[in-house]
């Protein structure tokens, strides 16, 4: 059996890519079906490893950091890029750990709940090899020809901090990271929100999660482990052009293209038992694959909520040719950080700054400068902003041209 995980961040298109890959009848990948996992894998890493101040300032149900603004954040980044899946799960916190995993809001794959006492193991890895039992058994693939190659798996949107973990523990394993346009992505979450309000996320906090991903991706493919094992899904790419597309994510696989793969009439639906249908924010219909939704946002969003993601993201957008849509100018920079302070100042479940306006401001003020020129020399701020020293985004630029080069 091959491993296979994936991430991106929600509405992003994950379902609509396990579904698909699950009519080629040699991959089978859950979505979203257990991110306790990783909190309780970063919260005994903090607990063994961590400073005096980290301890003090993670809470252990808190969402991932994105990792920008402080010294904490830079050391809980290593903390996590640097974690083995083999550290030992402390016996006391089963209890706690399966009533958070069967009780979480919005589950994904509630087919596999009742399963979940199974995952009892005494560590992570061990945990997480029992999830995908339970994938295997629950999800089965179709029969299939003998020496086939199958891949069972699960997506998570936690998985992206936890990848170089992943691949040493799992060899052979592959990865996906998928990609949306975050004017997209922030369309679609705000839209979810309206009617449940708990589902807002704070606007700055979004951002520095979509750059995460991007800064991440490039720190992945600079790894010689990751060589021919990681590939980035771009959504509007997987949607404007489906068969291309699919079958160079199966070229990857090396699985076989199934025809079935692009035609959604034909997904299936494990919690359902029925035919598979898209949850999209807009009521959006999905007869076939195409790139409707993809324009959404145009429409939906506020002039300074495009121009304040455009602003936050620039760097990150143009290395997977995300175009802005508008030419940001000086005059613009004093309006956007009074649009986004009154949103920082809103209530939202979702938020991963600093809870200080002014240090936040001064951190994306520094980036911006930094990024147009204004400021040369590299220092103790620069890491808080782009994560690491070179941000550059080389490789992912690179990947993501040699990828549309071929398709």
């Amino acid at each position: 059996m091959n491993y296979i995980f994936s991430s991106g961040l929600p509405r992003s298109g994950t379902a609509l890519l396990s579904k698909a890959l699950y009519e080629s009848n040699q991959a089978s990948v859950a979505v979203g079906p257990n991110v306790e996992i990783y909190r309780f894998l970063r919260n005994k890493l903090i607990r063994k490893y961590g400073s005096l101040s980290l301890k003090k300032k993670n809470k252990d149900f808190s969402p991932f950091q994105d990792y920008f603004g402080s010294d904490e954040n830079q050391e809980l980044l290593k903390l996590v890029l640097n974690g083995n899946l083999n550290e030992k799960f402390d016996k006391k916190e089963w209890k706690l750990f399966l009533h958070k995993s069967q009780t979480r809001r919005d589950h994904d794959s509630e087919d596999l709940i009742k399963y979940f006492s199974n995952l009892k193991a005494d560590s992570f890895k061990k945990i997480i090899l029992n999830l995908i039992k339970i994938i295997k058994k629950k999800r089965k693939l179709r029969k299939t020809k003998k020496n086939k190659k199958s891949y069972y798996g699960f997506h998570e949107s936690w998985n992206i901090c936890f990848l170089k973990s992943l691949a040493h523990s799992f060899p052979k394993a592959k990865f996906f990271v998928v990609i949306r346009d975050p004017r997209s992505v922030y369309a679609s979450l705000s839209k979810n929100a309206e009617k449940r309000p708990e589902l807002r996320v704070q606007l700055l906090s979004f951002c520095r999660q979509f750059r995460k991903y991007i800064i991440l991706s490039n720190y992945f493919l600079s790894l010689p482990i990751f060589k021919k094992r990681f590939m980035i899904i771009k959504f509007e790419d997987l949607v404007t052009s489906p068969n291309q597309y699919l079958k160079k994510i199966c070229k990857f696989l090396q699985i076989n293209f199934n025809k079935n793969m692009v035609d959604p009439g034909k997904y299936y639906d494990f919690v359902t038992k029925k035919n598979w249908i898209p949850h999209s924010a807009f009521n959006s219909k999905f007869p076939k694959l195409n790139n409707n939704p993809i324009h959404k946002w145009k429409n939906y969003l506020t002039k300074y909520e495009v121009k304040t993601i455009e602003f936050l993201c620039q760097k990150e957008m143009q290395s997977i040719n995300y175009r802005p849509k508008y030419d940001i100018k000086k005059k613009d920079i004093s309006n956007i950080f009074k649009f986004l302070k009154q949103d920082y100042n809103k209530k939202a479940n979702w938020r991963t700054d600093l809870q200080n306006f002014s240090k936040d401001k001064s951190i994306e003020t520094f980036r911006y400068k930094f990024l147009e020129g204004k400021i040369k020399k590299k220092n103790e701020i620069f890491k808080k902003s782009f994560l690491f020293d070179d941000n550059s985004l080389s490789c992912l630029k690179s990947h993501y041209h040699l990828q549309r080069k071929n398709v």
